[in-house]
């Protein structure tokens, strides 16, 4: 199909953008599989189960020892009548470990007791998997050519923060700042490179350009393994010795946090870590 002007929103990959030239391949380190199912079980059922007010909602996310060390983690949302589980994890596990299976690891997220009681006895009704870029918009080179502009996953506008997994409106929004300037273009009839800048310029002047900026190393802080098994154990640990009472006397709690803090720091790679949790 003929068009003056081609808005590429066909996802992480992007081919189109690819063969204009406006980005190289993604690296796998670059990208994240997330797997996600949805399973009924009525509406009532959901609010007695997450003790919800009617019409209210429940979101839910999980980090550690899900992933087996590996970047990434799962979330649990609840819909009308349904709820949505899954995981997100990184493609770069797939490297270095072949025997690594996304759908292995969601059966036994589905099995552990936070989560089971929530779905036990529901239908899974749709069953989806979806790449997810990470790192950002790193390997785009612009986003607009002669025809041609690049919004959404395509262009890398996704961010893990850690806490939460932005994208949908980035891609919203990237998608309204593109059609405002093909609208600007077809009033002069010109949807050369020169004219589709306009949609660069009203990037930068927007919150994607600035939220990119601001959290453009977050990956790589959220890469160390140490996230995912080491740290959740001490803080299990952190937990035990502040709720435990024994045979003596206790310890003041700013002791026992004082002396928490030290074990971090003095831990192999402990300062390091502290150092690159300012990226988040």
């Amino acid at each position: 199909i003929p068009a003056r002007v081609v808005i590429a929103a066909d996802g992480v990959l992007s081919f189109m953008a690819q063969r204009a030239g406006l980005r190289k391949p993604r690296s796998p380190r670059y990208a994240a599989v997330g797997v996600k199912e949805v399973i009924r079980l009525g509406e009532e059922e959901i609010e007695r189960r997450f003790s919800l007010p009617k019409g209210e909602g429940s979101a839910h996310l999980f980090f550690g020892s899900i992933t087996k060390g590996v970047f990434g983690g799962g979330f649990l949302y609840t819909n009308r009548d349904t709820v949505s589980l899954g995981m997100v994890v990184g493609i770069e596990a797939f490297r270095r470990s072949p025997s690594f299976q996304v759908p292995e690891l969601l059966e036994e997220f589905k099995r552990r007791p936070e989560v089971a009681p929530y779905i036990e006895g529901g239908e899974v009704v749709e069953y989806s998997a979806h790449l997810i870029p990470e790192g950002g918009a790193r390997h785009l080179k612009r986003p607009f050519g002669d025809g041609i502009l690049v919004v959404g996953d395509a262009a890398g506008f996704a961010l893990n923060m850690g806490i939460t997994v932005r994208g949908m409106e980035f891609a919203l929004v990237s998608g309204v700042l593109a059609a405002r300037t093909v609208l600007k273009a077809r009033e002069k009839g010109d949807f050369s490179s020169a004219a589709l800048s306009h949609y660069q310029e009203l990037l930068s002047k927007s919150f994607i350009a600035k939220d990119m900026r601001t959290f453009e190393g977050t990956l790589e802080a959220l890469e160390n393994p140490r996230l995912y098994d080491h740290y959740p154990g001490f803080l299990c640990s952190l937990l035990e010795r502040l709720f435990y009472i024994g045979e003596g006397p206790k310890e003041r709690l700013s002791t026992t946090l004082l002396q928490a803090m030290m074990d971090v720091a003095l831990s192999p790679g402990g300062w390091k870590d502290l150092w690159d949790l300012r990226r988040l």
